[in-house]
């Protein structure tokens, strides 16, 4: 059964105008739609964090591209014994890269505003 089948008790509230505006306007700043949706998180959780941080999506992408380089030089050692060198060097720049990555995504998280 789905979460939204689960769902059968209805919870009412009585907002002034100017609530719902602000309650809408920080709908549309996470970029969620659905009230229901939106109030529930709310209500639960206490806060909602919505990041918006490109440079992850980037991370995650370049590590399952590592995570795969590393799998394919393992196998051809147990193959044949040798890699190439250049194959160790491709790897050690993708770690270069993530590590810049991570370390940009460090910086706006304790930095924000900048």
């Amino acid at each position: 059964m789905s979460p939204k089948e689960k769902r059968n008790i209805h919870i009412s509230l009585k907002i002034t105008p100017e609530e719902a505006q602000i309650i809408h306007a920080k709908m549309e700043k996470a970029g969620i739609h659905n009230l229901s949706a939106y109030l529930r998180m709310m209500a639960l959780n206490g806060f909602l964090l919505k990041l918006n941080l490109p440079e992850l999506y980037q991370a995650v992408r370049l590590l399952g591209k590592l995570s795969s380089n590393v799998n394919q030089i393992a196998r051809r050692l147990n193959e044949r014994g040798s890699i190439y060198e250049s194959e160790i060097d491709d790897i050690k720049d993708q770690q270069r890269e993530l590590r810049s990555i991570l370390q940009q995504i460090l910086m706006r998280l304790n930095h924000p505003s900048g």
